[in-house]
């Protein structure tokens, strides 16, 4: 049998075919160990987009659909009437282990529908790495599963802020933007606002279960 050394010493010809094929293998076992990294148990973060009363008044939120999966990060976007069937699916992907921290953002009508699949997440037993609510229109109490609540609003306009539970030991933050040139459905598109979100889904990592 030859070796391996012995095949590329043969000939100018032969020693090209075989470094050829060699750089195939390397690159393959290479794909290969990015595939498994990407989708490894415990390292999955996913991101669920809520949006408001109608699909095109929450421009913000379809924004961060486009540049999540570029950033490497999963992220689902539905409307807010959707939240209970999304709940149920963030609940069997962490508990299956497919999920290991789940971040909810939340626009208007959206931002109630995120809080209220952290409620149906906290009845699971499971918790939730961040929630982002964007001038939220319904008043909501934090459920204490939460790590970190960050609400952007318009105290100006129909915004509202939002309350802890007296259990609640996680941190939450209502940011007024006062008076800008913003309106309800424009925040959502705000550079400061965009990149603040984004900055925290990236650095949101603390476990669902």
């Amino acid at each position: 049998m030859h070796t391996l050394s012995g095949v590329i010493s043969h000939s100018g010809a032969t020693s090209r075919f075989a470094i050829k094929w060699l750089s195939v293998i390397v690159l393959a076992l290479g794909a290969s160990s990015a595939g498994y990294a990407a989708t490894s148990p415990g390292g999955h973060k996913k991101v669920y987009l809520l949006r408001g009363l109608t699909n095109v008044l929450s421009p913000g939120i379809d924004q961060l659909a486009d540049e999540l999966p570029k950033r490497g990060i999963d992220a689902t976007v539905a409307n807010h009437a959707f939240s209970d069937t999304l709940a149920e699916e963030a609940i069997q992907e962490c508990k299956s282990g497919r999920v290991s921290s789940i971040v909810l953002v939340g626009h208007s009508l959206g931002a109630r529908a995120a809080v209220s699949m952290a409620e149906q997440l906290q009845k699971a037993g499971l918790r939730v790495a961040l929630i982002v609510t964007i001038d939220p229109v319904v008043k909501s109490v934090v459920p204490n599963n939460v790590h970190l609540l960050k609400n952007f609003y318009l105290s100006s306009g129909v915004g509202t802020t939002v309350e802890r539970d007296g259990r609640f030991r996680g941190i939450v933050q209502n940011v007024d933007m006062g008076r800008t040139e913003f309106g309800h459905v424009s925040l959502t598109t705000a550079p400061s606002v965009q990149k603040q979100i984004m900055r925290d889904i990236l650095s949101a990592n603390s476990s669902c279960r």
